[in-house]
């Protein structure tokens, strides 16, 4: 980060993260709890998407939300190379911003308007785990907020493009 605004952005995120972080070890059932859903994040996405793409009636939906999944995680991965912000504590890679969070609010924002029980599912669960990834030491803020943006800004994208019906191109009636 450049300039002296964006330096004292950085500063005030890195002390919220790690205020949450002494505030949620003051509860270790919290803090624990925070730890499991942050590691449930990403298998628990992905055992959705694959539960929709395997059933025939929502496998389109759930390449969709695949496709946004993936978009979403690669770009933030490119960002994040490019931007080069290092995480809380001492991990080397980058974590702005944040793949989980892209890659989970892309899914979650693709699939809601065609299957929306599973959307409200996915919602759910991201609105607990995403924010438990700055209390497991994992994020600051503001990896997970630019991380949300980014996935909302491609589910949404993805969930609005027409799809081809199977074996074929979609006709224009």
């Amino acid at each position: 980060m450049r300039g002296p605004a964006l330096a004292a952005l950085a500063r005030a995120d890195r002390r919220a993260g790690r205020l949450l972080r002494a505030r949620a070890a003051r509860h270790p059932a919290a803090a624990q709890a925070a730890r499991l859903a942050a590691a449930a994040l990403s298998p628990g996405v992905r055992g959705a998407v694959a539960v929709l793409v395997l059933a025939p009636a929502s496998r389109r939906t759930g390449l969709r939300g695949l496709g946004a999944g993936v978009a979403a995680a690669l770009l933030a991965r490119a960002l994040r190379d490019r931007i080069g912000r290092r995480r809380p504590g001492d991990r080397e890679e980058g974590g702005f911003p944040s793949r989980h969070a892209a890659a989970a609010v892309a899914v979650t924002l693709a699939v809601l308007p065609h299957a929306p029980r599973a959307g409200r599912a996915l919602a759910a669960a991201t609105v607990v785990a995403v924010p438990a990834r700055v209390l497991s030491g994992d994020h600051d803020p503001a990896d997970l907020l630019a991380g949300a943006a980014l996935g909302a800004a491609v589910g949404r994208a993805l969930a609005a493009l027409p799809l081809p019906r199977a074996g074929g191109v979609r006709s224009a009636a």
